[in-house]
């Protein structure tokens, strides 16, 4: 009867340990730092390289606890964001942007003088 118990016991910790380590960390597929790679303007697909923008950097980092960093054509601002599995929502200086998010490529799309631009941005770290 000892030795039942006790591989009773023995296997429900195992399976404990297991199902511990299964924890849900919803954010991971985005947490790290993100660089723009790619543009869309007027149906042409360019890359970020080819426009001359080195001074105007465009980057995310999010972090595991939800808080980000957004820089903006080199404007820096701290903000939180939510991830829901095909986009996220960032809240950052009084702004709100909705990225898409498909394939591991988050897309920013940003209308300027009535043109859609989509900034293309891809995981660096």
């Amino acid at each position: 009867m000892f030795s039942r118990i006790c591989a009773f016991l023995t296997a429900l910790t195992c399976v404990l340990v297991l199902l511990a380590g299964c924890g849900d960390d919803k954010n991971a597929p985005i947490v790290g730092r993100w660089q723009a790679t790619k543009v869309k303007l007027n149906g042409e697909t360019i890359s970020f390289a080819e426009l001359d923008c080195s001074d105007k950097e465009f980057s995310f980092n999010f972090k595991e606890d939800g808080s980000c960093r957004a820089v903006l054509a080199g404007v820096a601002n701290e903000g939180k964001y939510t991830f829901n599995n095909t986009s996220v929502d960032i809240v950052y200086g009084g702004k709100t942007e909705k990225l898409s998010y498909d394939s591991g490529v988050l897309t920013l799309c940003i209308n300027y003088n009535n043109e859609k631009t989509q900034y293309l941005f891809t995981r660096v770290e």
